[in-house]
Order: structure tokens, then C-alpha cells, then sequence
């Protein structure tokens, strides 16, 4: 995983890969909502929260997908469809962050690599709050990320139609100062 160098007066958070796990939903033959998940997950993130910049990487293993009952094997859709053997990570890298009146990040734009192609992705922050942890009282950062990827955009056409190609895409993150 590359780090990116923090930047001048910036902290820099490590994401606790057991409260950053991605969910995703998407519609099953245009009728029920179903949804799964990644086990491993890692990332770094900087802030300067008074100067309004930072950045951040993000990582999937994606041979920890999680669909539920037999869709954590090699032979399962869901490997098929994210192509897990071939394409083992799923990146998220962004440099710019925007933030609100009282210096809270709301959103990211930056770039999703999903089966090796990489497009512009804007993600939205809620609930940003940095503070000391009260369960370890170190310093950290969190919120819950959001986005919609069509995937088709990757050149993930695997089952289309009968899953969407629009994907939701939900994140917890809890991310502590190194």
C-alpha cells in the first residue's frame, strides 16, 4: 500500500480495518435489494482540518468478499463478478477534501480503481466528528462515507441485468492518529 506524505502541519490517521468494513447493495432481478461486504479493508488518511486539506488511500482486499452462505469461494458469482483472482484490491485515492463551516470533512473527490480501471469518484462524508476514542482514549476521526458506482463504467458487465449496474456503496470509518 502507498502512503501518501502528509502534508505540511497535517495529522495523519490509520483506519482501524476492524470499524472500516465496505458495504454494497445493488438490486437482484429488479426486485429485492441485496447486499454484501468486504472483511479486510485498510487506509490512511491526512488532515488539516484548519487549513481545509488532506488526503486519502483506501484499500480493499477483495478476496474477503462476504455475500453470505457460499459466496466467499472461488467458484461463487460474487468472485466472478468482482473478479477476484485477477484483480485483488480495490483503491480509492483523493487529495481533495472539502469541508464545512466548522472544519469537518463532507466530501472527497477522487479516484476508484476497480478492475484496473480508475474514474474520477466524488464520496460524501456524514456524521465527520474528530475526538479522543473513549474506549482507548487516543485521538481519532470519524464518519460513514457514501457513493453510487455504476459499474458498468469498470467494465464490470458480469450479470447485468439481473444485478444492477448501479452499486451503493457505504463505509464506517474510524481512523486513529499515528
Amino acid at each position: 500500500m502507498a502512503l501518501l506524505a502528509p502534508a505540511a502541519g497535517a495529522d495523519t490517521y490509520t483506519m482501524d480495518p476492524a470499524h472500516c468494513l465496505p458495504v454494497f447493495e445493488f438490486r437482484h432481478l429488479g426486485m429485492t435489494t441485496q447486499t454484501g461486504r468486504f472483511d479486510r479493508a485498510s487506509g490512511t488518511i491526512t488532515l488539516n482540518r484548519t487549513l481545509h486539506s488532506g488526503s486519502v488511500h483506501f484499500e480493499v482486499d477483495t478476496s474477503s468478499l462476504n455475500m453470505g452462505f457460499g459466496t466467499e469461494t472461488p467458484d461463487s458469482p460474487g468472485y466472478h463478478l468482482f473478479e477476484v483472482t485477477k484483480f485483488p484490491t480495490i483503491s480509492y485515492e483523493s487529495n481533495e477534501l472539502f469541508f464545512d463551516d466548522d472544519n469537518n470533512v463532507i466530501a472527497a473527490q477522487g479516484n476508484l480503481t476497480l478492475l484496473a480501471v480508475t474514474k474520477p469518484l466524488t464520496v460524501w462524508v456524514s456524521r465527520f466528528k474528530c475526538s479522543k476514542s473513549p474506549m482507548n482514549k487516543k485521538m481519532m476521526c470519524a464518519g460513514n462515507i457514501t457513493a453510487t458506482v455504476k459499474r458498468s463504467e469498470f467494465g464490470m458487465m458480469k450479470y447485468i441485468p439481473g444485478i444492477s449496474d448501479e452499486i451503493k456503496v457505504s463505509i464506517p470509518v474510524e481512523a486513529y492518529k499515528d
